[in-house]
């Protein structure tokens, strides 16, 4: 038996399994419905057991909090069981999540020649396709980085401002923020925590970008409070543990905030669509990537990994 054999069996996903349970009338101590083993079968891409369930009476439309089956697959990248679910006649426009079908996703990605000839298929929107092709270059580059993130790395991005003006704003005087190479901000910045940023505008950007080596505080009012006054703002909280924090900020308010494993939801930005946030298929960008790729979209500010990483910034000591 092979390991995803054996793995399916024990989340009671083998279909050879599913057939006996169903035809033997049935385990009358088993935990899951019909329709709970197909939203399970579409999230493992079980193709042979989703067409095993749907003989025996699963429901396609089945929905959880806002997600269909068909849903569940295309957002897993789960080729086979899409086709498994349509061939079911699962519905690949009823709106599921902000008025998107799974068809409206699909269409933008790898999967879109199993929905584009589907009776109902809407128009190809080019302007849609060409703003999803940039996102994607965007998340990509970012994917390409080889220093690993995620220790508890904050990032910050902000939009239509100079460092002395960011620092101005911070409540600070410029002339006692000096310019840091990597190893003076290495040597006080981890000690300091958050109290310690390194700040600098990336060579041609429309603002700045705030780092720190030791992450920000969740909700830190008081920087992004007047970072973003006036414009937009985005700050990205890392950490080993939990998951990745995004808040957006824009003239002086918190707009959005989201964690990077959250399903999608109703008020979801349009570049958090563009930058895929609902794709989970394998192989997919990881999430500081999009992350990184969003607040770019929202504030216009680009890095590359080794200005990010190494060129010297403006240290900014926060006062306790």
């Amino acid at each position: 038996m092979s390991g995803r054999t054996e793995y399916l069996a024990a989340r009671g996903l083998d279909p050879e399994s599913i057939r006996r349970r169903l035809e033997g009338a049935g385990d009358q101590g088993y935990p899951r419905t019909l329709d709970d083993d197909l939203h399970e079968a579409a999230y493992e891409g079980v193709a042979e057991a989703i067409e095993v369930l749907v003989a025996h009476g699963a429901d396609v439309e089945s929905s959880g909090v806002w997600e269909t089956p068909l849903w569940t697959a295309v957002c897993r990248g789960h080729r086979d069981a899409v086709a498994a679910l349509l061939r079911a006649r699962a519905d690949p426009w009823r709106p599921v999540v902000a008025g998107r079908s799974a068809g409206d996703v699909a269409l933008t990605g790898p999967l879109a020649d199993l929905f584009a000839a589907l009776p109902g298929a809407p128009a190809t929107d080019v302007g849609l396709l060409r703003r999803q092709a940039e996102a994607d270059a965007l998340v990509a580059g970012y994917d390409s980085w080889e220093t690993y993130c995620g220790e508890g790395d904050g990032f910050a991005f902000v939009a239509g401002i100079d460092e002395d003006s960011a620092i101005r704003r911070l409540g600070l005087d410029p002339a006692g923020c000096p310019l840091a190479d990597e190893d003076e901000y290495m040597d006080v910045g981890p000690s300091l925590g958050a109290a310690a940023l390194w700040l600098g505008r990336p060579p041609g950007a429309p603002g700045v970008v705030v780092y720190s080596a030791i992450s920000f505080g969740p909700g830190a009012e008081e920087l992004w409070g007047p970072l973003s006054s006036p414009g937009p703002a985005v700050s990205i909280v890392t950490n080993m543990i939990v998951d990745t924090t995004i808040e957006v900020w824009r003239d002086g308010a918190e707009i959005r905030y989201v964690q990077s494993l959250q399903q999608p939801e109703d008020d979801m930005l349009p570049e958090e669509w563009l930058c895929r946030f609902y794709d989970h298929s394998p192989g997919s960008p990881g999430g500081l990537a999009r992350e990184l790729a969003l607040a770019t979209l929202l504030t216009g500010v680009e890095v590359t990994e080794d200005w990010l990483f190494h060129a010297p910034k403006r240290l900014v000591i926060l006062p306790d």
